[in-house]
């Protein structure tokens, strides 16, 4: 067994990533051996540029090794016997992941992934469908993003079932800030916060490539709820491909930009996905009897001004004419609707009714 201190002090030292440090823990008996190397040696090995001093660079995680655990935070190595087995086969696992809360284990783990600006369609089918999925076993991951991600967390969570956010940066950046509340119910309810990236490590652009490959090496199977042609979900997609994963996407209006995505993947081959059991079969699972999210108790006025609408866009002035209402009252109910999903903004101050 290798000295975990050490190996941490190796995923420290900047420029070295995960199939150089691989490389060195797999020609060398102990990973210390690698400083007494030649430079030429060393660079057979993988490395750009000399090390720092070794008294320097393990003082360095010991240093994070206090701040994590000032944070209640903790971190398990590649050779420890609790790293999740399924990260393990990836082609590229990082050497070192420092979460708080619980590791994900197990095969029956789902990522939901999908569009930063959710359309309400795609938040309505992620609410629905993550609450069958965590009703019927599955635990949730996903990447704490705005849209689909956090609807996704959310959604298991409200079904009690445990769900896993992947960190595009260090565990101490609140990222993004309108989930700060949403990470403490994740951890209060027994789930995890990953990350490969070291504390201070700001959520820069570069990062969430990279741990998109953690998302999908984590689970057994990827669905792609709502994503654009250059949405990170398709990224995330192609790399569950590439580990062996099996891909969902599910298709949506042919006039969705937010759709183009899905329909994109399922052209290359992803399955496409139009119910939740299709999923679920894949975990071998019969789905049990579920009760579907609770909906929202519709008053005489709230009732009034879905029954004017339909899958045909009308404007607030069109809705106000024909509910009867002011249209301060008007605002007010279709901001409502929204929030449950049940109706779709669009661009101009448009709205549409959700089916569900």
């Amino acid at each position: 067994m290798f000295d975990r201190k050490l190996l941490l002090a190796l995923a420290l030292v900047p420029g070295l990533g995960p199939l150089t440090i691989q490389k060195i823990i797999n020609a060398l008996d102990d990973p210390k051996d690698i400083w007494e190397l030649s430079p030429g040696d060393q660079k057979a090995l993988g490395l750009r540029k000399p090390l720092p001093p070794f008294e320097e660079t393990l003082k360095r995680a010991e240093k994070e090794i206090k701040a994590l655990e000032r944070l209640g935070a903790s971190y398990v190595t590649f050779w420890d016997e609790d790293y999740p087995l399924l990260l393990k086969e990836i082609a590229t696992p990082p050497p070192v992941i420092f979460y708080c809360g619980s590791l994900p284990q197990g095969r029956d783990l789902l990522s939901v992934v999908g569009s930063r600006s959710a359309s309400s369609y795609g938040l309505s089918v992620t609410k629905e469908w993550v609450s069958i999925f965590v009703q019927n076993g599955l635990g949730i991951i996903s990447g704490l993003a705005m849209g689909v991600d956090g609807a996704a967390h959310r959604a298991a969570l409200k079904g009690g079932g445990l769900t896993y956010a992947v960190l595009g940066c260090g565990l101490d950046i609140d990222y993004p800030a309108a989930h700060r509340h949403l990470r403490r119910k994740i951890l209060a309810a027994k789930g995890g916060l990953l990350t490969e990236f070291p504390l201070g490590t700001e959520p820069r652009a570069g990062n969430f490539p990279v741990r998109n490959r953690i998302i999908s090496g984590l689970s057994k199977v990827v669905l792609v709820v709502e994503a654009s042609l250059k949405s990170g979900s398709l990224i995330t997609a192609r790399l569950a491909a590439e580990q062996g994963r099996e891909v969902f996407a599910v298709p949506g209006p042919v006039y969705s930009l937010r759709s183009q995505g899905c329909h994109q993947l399922i052209r290359e081959g992803a399955n496409l996905a139009d119910k939740p059991e299709d999923v679920l079969s894949v975990f071998g699972v019969k789905p049990k009897s579920f009760s579907p999210p609770s909906e929202l108790t519709l008053g005489p006025e709230e009732a009034k001004v879905l029954e004017h609408l339909s899958g045909s866009p009308l404007s607030i002035d069109e809705i106000v004419y024909l509910s009867g209402l002011s249209t301060v009252e008007v605002a007010r109910i279709l901001t409502e609707l929204e929030l449950e999903g049940l109706v779709e903004r669009l661009p101009g101050n448009f709205y549409r009714r959700v089916r569900r």
